[in-house]
């Protein structure tokens, strides 16, 4: 098992060099704790020792933030241009010769011409409308040489199509949102190809977490978004096995309304099994185990965070924990 390194030392030092080749890590935490300058440093890391990393961008966050501001210093800490190249899931009519448009270009449209003449209409039904417009799945990458690869997408169905699950989504008289397939899932899909065209060592979800909770905001959608979670994951093991790649999933977190304290992964047991290792990010001075010793004492400033090991095949449960801090040039 082949590590890739992140070159945050609290992280590479828990995962035993980096993350682990042939299976999942999940990094999960409150927002604003670094878990997408993780996945982008972890990426840049993989380019430019010479293997191709995939983003899976659900949050819609590299292309207008993190990338213009942090891809100079990446460049810089690494010494190294890597190429980052955009890519954006689309549906097209595959008889079609007109200018392809993304699904979250065409909802954006519908809504607008719908709000115009004061139609009323619910989020999930702007989804539908645009899969029978725009019914077939489109990725478009061309790639030379090792580089980050991004791609845009916030939908969930769009996100189960570029894994082989062809599915739409309906809701039903009770407000249930439910999950119906189209066809039986396939393997050889087009994130299957791309991982195969590109040669890439990383698969990065970030999140993995954001469309399931957009579309899927209530406790009686629970069935769909566990089954969602399930393809996905299931998907991307298989990844791992065949091709030795390291798959990493940020998450956010779920908290107990009763037991403050008590913060888990979220997607709970589906994500937690599929994951070998699983770590928290939490805030300085965050108490999840008082007997815990810190790997790195020495790396403590005022402003450092914490890494935790939640899960590990060869670790007592928050049994170990680092510390980090946000730089200039990323994550040390």
């Amino acid at each position: 098992m082949d590590r890739l390194p992140t070159q945050c030392k609290a992280v590479d030092s828990l995962t035993d060099g980096g993350l682990a080749t042939g299976t999942i890590t999940q990094i999960f935490g409150e927002k604003a704790l670094g878990k997408s300058i993780l996945s982008l440093q972890a990426a840049y890391s993989t380019a430019a020792a010479g293997n191709s990393s995939i983003i899976l961008d659900t949050e819609q966050s590299y292309s207008g933030y993190l990338l213009p501001y942090w891809m100079e210093r990446m460049e810089k800490r690494f010494e190294k241009k890597v190429p980052v190249v955009y890519a954006d899931a689309r549906r097209e009519p595959k008889a079609s010769k007109k200018k392809p448009v993304s699904k979250s270009q065409l909802i954006t449209a519908i809504s607008t011409t719908l709000n115009q003449l004061g139609v009323g209409y619910i989020d999930s039904q702007l989804g539908v409308m645009a899969d029978v417009l725009s019914p077939d799945l489109q990725l478009d990458v061309d790639v030379q040489e090792p580089s980050v690869i991004v791609i845009q997408v916030p939908e969930i169905t769009d996100l189960l199509g570029l894994h082989g699950v062809s599915a739409g989504i309906d809701v039903s008289e009770g407000g249930r949102v439910e999950l119906h397939l189209r066809q039986t899932p396939v393997y050889h899909s087009i994130l299957h190809g791309l991982v195969s065209q590109t040669k890439a060592k990383l698969l990065v979800y970030d999140s993995i977490s954001a469309p399931l909770k957009a579309m899927f905001t209530n406790t009686q959608d629970l069935p769909a978004r566990s089954s969602s979670m399930a393809m996905l994951l299931m998907h991307a093991q298989r990844l791992c096995i065949e091709f030795q790649i390291a798959v990493m999933a940020t998450s956010h977190v779920s908290i107990d309304p009763i037991h403050g304290w008590n913060r888990s992964p979220y997607g709970g047991v589906i994500l937690g099994h599929e994951a070998k290792f699983s770590l928290e990010l939490t805030k300085q001075g965050a108490k999840r185990n008082g007997e815990a010793m810190p790997l790195n004492p020495e790396d403590r400033v005022e402003k450092s965070r914490q890494v935790w090991v939640q899960r590990h095949p060869a670790l007592e449960d928050y049994s170990r924990f680092g510390y980090f801090t946000i730089g200039e040039d990323g994550i040390r």
